[in-house]
């Protein structure tokens, strides 16, 4: 749960922003724009790696950091619950949304230390209809340990608003999506109970934090 299998490329945003301007509403300008939030994220990431001192508490305030300025957490959490967050009352919506941010936070940190000596260099960026850019990458292990791999960064590009990421695709593998139907089974497991996924988020939080 909680982007488990690749969370190595969501620890690799952080930083900076990147206004889209009214008005900015061309393929080439939307893709610049998403790409150069990109850029700045993972350059901001590694000034923070450079001064890491393996401190818990300090990673845990990155990543936070990290999920609320440069992701669209809003949007990823009403997806990642499917129809269901349609039938979920206020207080369980709101419930459900701190019990996400913190269990994703608490995976990042947990799995911090696999970013050391990562190596990301940018590609290509493509418009994905009107709303998303999708920024390709490779991360490459300068140890030679792991092989490369390759993600893409689906951005949400809205006109007048800055540019926001959705989802991250590992080796053409949607994490979002993964987490979505995973959610749905916990609850079509429960008959339908939005307080199971809640449940399953408190006890996933429940894990102990450590660095490997």
């Amino acid at each position: 749960m909680m982007f488990r299998r690749h969370v190595i490329a969501v620890g690799m945003a952080s930083l900076g922003t990147v206004l889209l301007p009214a008005g900015l509403v061309s393929a080439d300008e939307r893709q610049d724009a998403a790409s150069a939030l990109i850029d700045r994220m993972i350059a901001d990431l590694k000034d923070f790696l450079a001064t890491d001192t393996g401190d818990v508490e300090a990673r845990a305030a990155e990543i936070d950091r990290v999920l609320g300025t440069y992701f669209d957490m809003e949007t990823i959490t009403r997806f990642s619950a499917g129809q269901y967050w349609r039938v979920a009352d206020t207080a369980q919506r709101t419930e459900y949304s701190g019990l996400f941010r913190d269990v994703l936070c608490g995976t990042i940190v947990r799995n911090f230390d696999q970013l050391d000596g990562l190596d990301y260099t940018a590609g290509a960026s493509s418009a994905k209809g009107d709303k998303f850019v999708m920024v390709s990458g490779t991360f490459t292990d300068t140890k030679g340990v792991r092989p490369p791999v390759k993600v893409n960064w689906r951005v949400l590009t809205p006109e007048g608003s800055p540019p926001r990421v959705f989802d991250i695709e590992i080796e053409n593998l949607s994490l979002l999506v993964t987490q979505k139907q995973e959610n749905i089974a916990v609850i079509r497991k429960n008959r339908g109970q939005f307080t199971a996924l809640i449940d399953a988020m408190r006890a996933r939080l429940d894990t102990p934090v450590h660095t490997n």
